[in-house]
């Protein structure tokens, strides 16, 4: 009745009070919600030279990265926290002893000269970028736009016409939109694509009735015209989808916020509503899990708008260049706005004459930006004025 599980030691104490604590300890449970570094956790590695113990470490602490030997744990996760400590408190004493020893291998070896070195290493080597030429905007492409006999404008969707949404079942097209495009496509002399990552299912729900052309899931899907009927790229593997779905769906279950989405042959992972610094750290682990199990499959990963998405090999926008081209009108001028990765494709396949037009302010080689989907809208209603 009288022992006490618990001690709560709210006070300062010195280093070698500290360093009898970290030695007396089985178990070290660090378990920060955010943490740019957390040396509490090397303090500890550092502190045992029995090479004994066993660290359980938050996976959002930045020391995480470095310390692989830990048992990581998600914060937010009590009862993978739970299961974590038990492990611990479990753990054979051979594989206690192999942790620890690796684990202050790496943290006595990268000391403060270490990292300095390897900072001041980092920045010699880095090459001196050329000068950077600014991007023009809207106030400069809109006369090369009106001025064009024929004009034919390729418009992605999410980020570019529509703000990202929450869930992307949430992006559907306001009024407002949708006068807008129906307006250009009465426009004379000009032609209207809608190329976007979206499923045709979605696309056709929500822009069908338009007089556009509508290409989804980056190409694959075309439909060139409202009477054509849907048809796909060929021979585009999809098999590879039942072995990436389980890896998606167990990071979908890793935390709250994250779903999959599926398309007739891609995947994705989105995390909008994921904590930022923890979808960050799981979306670039899973990029890179995805590029190790399967760097010689048919498929490939692509970095997004806070989604992870995965497709198949040689599907992209660009491949709708050459279809939708094909017997323009002579002196037709092609015009391609887009927010992301996957537009890239697309500005790269455009004609020598043909204008990129980038919408947000991430790297891009488009020679013309304009600040997101308002002023994209605001682009494509002056060319009615």
């Amino acid at each position: 009745m009288h022992n006490v599980p618990i001690h709560y030691l709210y006070r300062s104490l010195n280093q070698k009070q500290l360093a009898a604590l970290y030695r007396a300890a089985d178990v070290m449970l660090v378990t920060p919600i955010r943490d740019g570094m957390n040396l509490v956790a090397k303090e500890f590695c550092a502190s045992r030279p029995d090479e004994d113990g066993v660290l359980v470490l938050s996976e959002l602490a930045g020391a995480a990265d470095e310390m692989d030997e830990a048992l990581l744990v998600n914060p937010y996760d009590v009862e993978g926290m739970a299961d974590a400590l038990e492990a611990a408190l479990e753990m054979p004493q051979e594989e206690r002893k192999r942790r620890m020893r690796a684990l202050r291998t790496r943290v006595l070896d990268r000391d403060v000269h270490f990292w300095v070195n390897s900072f001041l290493s980092a920045l010699q080597a880095t090459p001196t970028a050329p000068p950077r030429v600014k991007p023009q905007g809207a106030q400069e492409v809109l006369p090369l736009l009106r001025e064009a006999r024929e004009l034919l404008l390729l418009l992605d969707y999410d980020g570019t016409l529509v703000p990202f949404a929450p869930r992307p079942e949430l992006a559907a097209p306001d009024e407002e939109l949708l006068t807008l495009l129906r307006r250009l496509t009465e426009r004379p002399h000009t032609r209207v694509s809608i190329v976007s990552g979206r499923g045709r299912e979605v696309l056709e729900a929500w822009v069908g009735g338009l007089n556009a052309g509508l290409y989804a899931e980056h190409g694959l899907w075309s439909r060139p015209t409202p009477s054509s009927a849907w048809t796909p790229l060929r021979d585009v593997p999809t098999e590879w989808k039942s072995l990436v779905r389980p890896i998606l769906e167990s990071f979908a279950a890793r935390v709250p916020g994250a779903l999959v989405e599926e398309k007739s042959a891609s995947l994705a992972w989105h995390y909008r509503q994921v904590e930022p610094v923890l979808g960050a750290r799981l979306a670039r682990e899973l990029r890179l899990h995805l590029g190790e199990v399967f760097a010689q499959g048919p498929l490939e990963v692509l970095p997004g708008d806070k989604v992870v998405e995965v497709r198949a090999r040689g599907v992209n926008k660009g491949r709708v260049v050459g279809r939708v081209t094909e017997g323009l009108t002579p002196g037709t001028r092609v015009v391609a706005i887009g927010d992301d990765r996957t537009d890239e494709d697309l500005f790269a396949a455009l004609p020598e004459d043909g204008i990129a037009i980038h919408a947000g302010g991430k790297e891009s080689r488009a020679g013309y930006r304009v600040n997101g989907p308002a002023e994209v809208r605001r682009l494509l209603a002056a060319l009615l004025d």
